[in-house]
């Protein structure tokens, strides 16, 4: 099986029992994953000798009679899994983000039933994943999490499961959004978002606290390091 029969077969299982009612005649949530998939391999665009960025905003335009359907029987559901499965198709060709990758549908008058229009975007998200010291321009908090660093730009930063949020991590014991990391100014403050397996400061379960330099952030069977200065880890 191809990883596009596989990414396909994950979509249509992932949403079977939201879609059941849809007519064979219907757009299937299978000939969106498809169309996703395309625009994904034609946007990828290589930025270095290792390195390529992919979009990770797709807008879909549907004919007033799919949109309603799609609304009627959980455009959330699909949304979200269409975007999880295209990140995991996304590790495999070895594509990178600026951003969190999201799916939008949108109704469009002129369209017939059907038919869709899908465009793409590259939208940074809250934490821009760092792969050279080059991209250190300025000096900002910075999480480690799985050999990865993640520079901390915006105010309010989501951690989680979901493909909605501004970092992800694939962890079975992670909420989808688990937990929230504002920067104030006060100090950088962490916050468990109502996780299933809670969030774990050094040890301590805790429901929200001030990060310090160094610190051990927990959740599922992760471990996430946070440093307040991005150039001292130079």
């Amino acid at each position: 099986m191809s990883v596009l029969d596989r990414f396909e077969k994950s979509v249509e299982g992932a949403v079977n029992g939201v879609f059941a009612k849809f007519g064979s005649k219907d757009l299937q949530p299978v000939d969106l994953s498809s169309a996703l998939e395309r625009e994904i391999d034609a946007e990828a665009m290589p930025v270095g000798r290792d390195r390529t960025v992919a979009p990770n905003e797709y807008r879909f335009k549907l004919s007033t009679p799919d949109f309603d359907r799609i609304e009627q029987w959980g455009s959330e559901t699909l949304a979200n899994e269409l975007a999880d499965n295209l990140t995991q198709y996304a590790k495999s060709q070895h594509y990178a983000f600026v951003g969190p990758v999201v799916v939008i549908f949108e109704e469009d008058l002129d369209l017939t039933k059907g038919n869709f229009n899908l465009s793409s975007e590259s939208v940074q998200g809250n934490a821009v994943p760092v792969t050279t010291p080059d991209q250190q321009t300025q000096d900002d908090p910075m999480l480690e999490i799985n050999g990865n660093q993640y520079l901390l730009t915006k105010e309010k930063t989501v951690i989680g499961r979901g493909s909605g949020c501004d970092i992800i991590i694939d962890d079975p014991g992670i909420s989808r959004r688990h937990m929230e990391i504002d920067i104030t100014p006060n100090g950088v403050i962490a916050r468990d978002l109502g996780s299933t397996n809670h969030m774990y400061i050094e040890g301590h379960q805790v429901p929200i606290a001030t990060l310090l330099d160094g610190n051990t952030i927990t959740i599922g069977r992760t471990r996430i390091l946070y440093w307040a200065s991005s150039q001292e880890q130079e």
